[in-house]
């Protein structure tokens, strides 16, 4: 019986006390992924300077050091863009917008789950992608090469870099990927969900001069995770949760 019992806990889902510790809206909004260069929690980074991380200056996960060199380093965490061949500038500029959103942003709260690695404890999944983000990305690489379709886990690391797995062939990425948004949701390993602009959706990069348009998204993906409504005219939640909603009502047919 004891064997069975340790059996099935090995068999249970991990989860995050950290995680499972998120208990209002302002709890998701107010933490950042736990990987190895984000800070815990977002804050102002006045000196976040680089071209594509500036839109999270107001608000950010990433500190100021850590990105200074985002746009010119040729890996990040080891990491070789140019494992086929040189990626094209428009590519590699849609890659580092991802790698920004990735470091710095500070919406992904209502999307994070445990994913221990040796960069990170936690990754996000699912976060809904505009789809005419997802089109320009597709357009800018399509003719890139690569050699894997899922950049998050198929790659070769026994030599401390990425490297083709034995056997694969580099081709370029309309033959490995079926079309934009099979691209878009495979290549970071379902770390997007492609949704149409009129949904609620996500941008890896907005003017840097505009309000972050993902923030009421995030924040209204809180609210439901929670089970409360959500306005977007208030940055707080204006609605007592449907618990407490059932409770009024009995407690009015109870005491009348």
């Amino acid at each position: 019986m004891l064997e069975l019992m340790i059996a099935l806990v090995t068999l249970l889902p991990l989860t995050s006390a950290r995680l499972d510790s998120l208990k209002t809206v302002d709890d998701y909004l107010n933490i950042c992924l736990d990987g190895r260069n984000h800070k815990s929690a977002p804050g102002p980074e006045n000196e976040l300077l680089t071209q594509y991380c500036k839109p999270w200056a107001k608000r950010s996960c990433c500190s100021s050091k850590v990105v200074k060199d985002i746009d010119t380093s040729s890996s990040w965490l080891n990491f070789n863009w140019d494992h086929c061949q040189q990626l094209s500038p428009q590519c590699r500029e849609q890659f580092l917008m991802d790698l920004c959103f990735y470091e710095c942003s500070p919406n992904v709260g209502p999307w994070l789950q445990q994913d221990t690695r040796k960069i990170r404890k936690e990754r996000f999944r699912d976060v809904p992608l505009c789809q005419p983000v997802c089109d320009r990305w597709w357009d800018a690489c399509n003719n890139d090469f690569t050699c894997t379709d899922n950049w998050a886990a198929g790659f070769n690391w026994s030599t401390g870099i990425n490297t083709c797995p034995e056997g694969n062939k580099c081709r370029p990425f309309h033959q490995v990927y079926s079309g934009a948004n099979n691209f878009c949701e495979t290549v970071m390993g379902n770390s997007f969900k492609v949704v149409p602009e009129t949904e609620d959706c996500f941008y890896t990069w907005f003017s840097p001069n505009e309000p972050n348009p993902n923030e009421p998204v995030a924040r209204k993906k809180a609210a439901q995770l929670l089970g409360i409504g959500y306005s977007e005219n208030s940055s707080e939640v204006n609605a007592v949760s449907w618990q407490s909603f059932v409770f009024l009502i009995l407690g009015a047919v109870i005491f009348c």
